[in-house]
């Protein structure tokens, strides 16, 4: 039997009867544990909270790199300091390639329907996601609700995401609604002050996240993945 971990697949001497479904499905399952050990841990003095990610594989290749995803998480991790949160990747599954494109409502509700385990942030990484009110457009992310059943909830970005996406829609799932204040990035409007590297949160903002961030804890919507205490 072929095992794909790391160390078995550096010693281990390619089978002549090996499929090359089999061979691209390894290459699959040890690129995908990078979304993990690239990401780094939570900063011991914040509350830490699980994200498992869903990363759809075309080819034997994830839709986009562990890099881009470690971003995502790096700008998350910057912006919500001020909430005393911080997240870490808690798990990495691949998603067949026929969940790469979006297109309507129902997949999106197809995507987070079973997601487990509970207590973390689902997030699903997928090729493109079409705009469900304007036909033929893509969106960046979007924090979904399964319509049936809208205490389930994910966030899913396309690969062409950038960096603050995965923050952006963190935002939603702290309470969020999309916002007029320039600092904000939650403000959808183009402009030019503040420079996107100065946005973060408004104080009102800050203080609407940190009562969800309390409730999502105590009801384990959320589970901490330490026991430090959120201080700010």
């Amino acid at each position: 039997m072929l095992s794909c971990s790391p160390v078995a697949a550096a010693f281990e001497p390619a089978a002549p009867s090996l499929g090359v479904l089999t061979l691209l499905r390894c290459q699959a399952a040890l690129g995908l544990r990078a979304f993990e050990t690239g990401t780094g841990r939570c900063d011991a003095t914040h509350a830490c909270v699980g994200l498992f990610v869903h990363v759809v594989v075309e080819d034997g290749e994830p839709v986009r790199p562990p890099q881009w995803f470690a971003a995502q998480v790096a700008a998350a991790n910057r912006l919500y300091a001020d909430i005393g949160v911080a997240f870490e990747v808690a798990g990495v599954r691949e998603a067949p390639a026929d969940q790469a494109d979006i297109d309507g409502r129902s997949d999106r509700d197809a995507l987070g329907r079973d997601a487990t385990p509970a207590g973390v942030v689902h997030v699903f990484v997928v090729r493109r996601l079409a705009d469900v009110d304007i036909a033929g457009d893509e969106i960046r992310g979007v924090h979904w609700r399964v319509r049936a059943e809208p205490s389930r909830r994910f966030v899913i970005l396309s690969s062409i995401a950038p960096e603050r996406v995965l923050a952006h829609e963190l935002g939603h799932f702290f309470g969020l609604p999309h916002s007029r204040f320039a600092v904000s990035i939650m403000n959808k409007t183009p402009r030019d002050e503040p420079p996107p590297e100065l946005r973060g949160f408004h104080p009102s903002e800050l203080a609407i996240m940190r009562r969800e961030r309390d409730r999502m804890f105590g009801d384990r919507t959320l589970v901490r993945r330490n026991r430090r205490s959120p201080r700010r």
